[in-house]
């Protein structure tokens, strides 16, 4: 038992963090006392504060002297004075996903894991049950635009999650309906090979609980080798002929996409509109159908809350959208998203495509450098900025010249471009811009913030052909002006 009556105050490490933050945030709802610590202070922590947290932007020890209960993210080391302060105290010190499975496994849960499309997935199937009046229990790793955030606390027994595959942690859950998107090699630096990565998906598709159901996507090849060796129950979906919930008749729009959706018993149960363009987010909504029927929600209303999913942050944002200009940012960083991601845009827009890539941490630029160049083809001119190193240490000659060298053997001159800082990418793309152009910042660390800046930039201009932009501040921070966010996904 985690959560005594002799809990009253929980103090959070690293509180601004994508995961924790939505736990702190509904420790507040439940009518705890929350203090949290983080070194960098974002519109994250400024919510929390409002909401009534106590919010420190150093770690000490003093922290944790009235705190019943400590969690901490994954990111933050063992020797941090705060948990140091904690364990010689005697007080209980969880990990956020230790908390987090401990709340899940007192409800009903629907725990959404993957390589790909977790957050948006998860994020799709909380606002049917949202719309649905289900009033369930949501903790996210992403944060829903304009509804409840990354939290919210419901009175229902539904409990919707995320499970991290990154660490395994997904295999702390024993969920009433675990629920994988696709299996890609991804955090090899952790599994070693994808033969341990499909035996831990495997793990966590057959729950221990004994009502637990699966659902599967029925296109990832991965899973197909996987299905026969699921023992629960298991509801597929997809754009395959054999998948229990099938999308068919497919229109692509410029700002989303339509399709019906079929069953495999019960036959045509709808058409759903999404704002959201491209295949992956077809069968992100698939999954949510699947989700939603099980549990006895109508499609009706499945298809009303899809048509007004306002999307999750930083996935297909739409951070200026002009006649003249387009700014997207996305938080796409392994090769198998950014080439649905760029795949989507291209065909949404049919303009000059420019996308800036902020490699995400050392071990997975080494591991998957030969595969990045092929997954930016649609791009009519690729930029690359620094390796966001997520708290990594630096791995000798991994670098953004390392993975250049493999973007020269596939484009030709000129289509690639070295800029390292964010600074000289936004003074370059203010010199270089013209009318109808298309620009997409890409990657799990900060290039949001050149989005952002550009965006901020140009809200009182018009392009040219010429592209004659006028002189703005210097700093991007001074570009990115009330804009300027600090959002951190540090548990990926």
């Amino acid at each position: 038992m985690v959560l005594t009556k002799k809990i009253k105050r929980i103090h959070f490490v690293g509180i601004g963090g994508a995961g924790v933050s939505a736990l702190a945030r509904l420790m507040l709802d439940m009518g705890y006392e929350v203090t949290g610590s983080d070194v960098l202070p974002s519109e994250v922590t400024e919510e929390l504060r409002e909401l009534g947290a106590i919010i420190f932007d150093t770690h000490d020890s003093r922290h944790v002297r009235k705190a019943n209960l400590v969690i901490i993210s994954t990111a933050i080391p063992d020797d941090n004075p705060e948990i140091v302060a904690a364990k010689e105290q005697g007080l209980p010190v969880l990990s956020r996903i230790d908390f987090l499975s401990y709340l899940a496994q007192k409800k009903y849960s629907i725990s959404v894991s993957g390589s790909h499309g977790k957050s948006t997935t998860s994020a799709m199937i909380s606002v049917i049950f949202y719309y649905a009046d289900t009033d369930p229990t949501i903790v996210l790793g992403g944060r829903v635009k304009h509804l409840f955030g990354n939290s919210r606390l419901g009175r229902s027994n539904y409990f919707i999650c995320e499970g991290d595959e990154s660490n395994n942690s997904m295999l702390l859950f024993a969920p009433r309906v675990a629920v994988v998107t696709n299996i890609d090699d991804d955090h090899m630096d952790f599994h070693k090979s994808l033969d341990n990565l499909r035996t831990s998906f495997l793990t966590f598709m057959n729950s221990p609980h004994p009502d637990g159901v699966c659902v599967l996507c029925a296109d990832d090849p991965v899973l197909k080798e996987l299905y026969p060796l699921v023992t629960r129950p298991t509801y597929t979906y997809g754009l395959s002929e054999d998948a229990d919930f099938r999308a068919v008749d497919i229109e692509h729009m410029p700002e989303g996409s339509r399709f019906t959706v079929v069953h495999r018993e019960a036959g045509e149960l709808g058409r759903i509109t999404l704002r959201l363009p491209g295949v992956y987010n077809i069968l992100n909504a698939l999954s949510a159908v699947a989700v939603a029927q099980h549990c006895g929600i109508d499609f009706g209303k499945s298809a009303f809350a899809l048509e007004n999913f306002p999307g999750v942050a930083r996935r297909f944002d739409r951070v200026l959208e002009r006649d003249d200009i387009l700014i997207l940012d996305d938080y796409a960083h392994h090769p198998s998203e950014i080439a649905a991601l760029l795949e989507a845009v291209a065909r949404a827009k049919k303009r000059r495509l420019r996308v800036v890539f902020q490699p995400h941490r050392f071990t997975r630029s080494q591991r998957l450098a030969a595969k990045f160049p092929d997954a930016f083809a649609p791009a009519d001119e690729i930029i690359l900025a620094d390796i966001y190193s997520a708290l990594e240490k630096p791995i000798e000659g991994i670098t953004t010249e390392y993975l250049y060298s493999f973007f020269e053997r596939t484009y030709p001159p000129g289509k690639v471009k070295v800029i390292l800082r964010k600074e000289e990418i936004l003074t370059y793309l203010k010199k270089t811009l013209v009318q109808g152009d298309v620009v997409l910042t890409v990657g799990a660390g900060d290039i949001y913030l050149v989005a952002n800046a550009l965006a901020n930039y140009l809200r009182d201009k018009k392009l040219s052909f010429a592209g004659k932009p006028r002189r703005a501040p210097e700093t991007l921070e001074e570009q990115s002006s009330d804009l300027f966010e600090t959002r951190r996904e540090v548990d990926n």
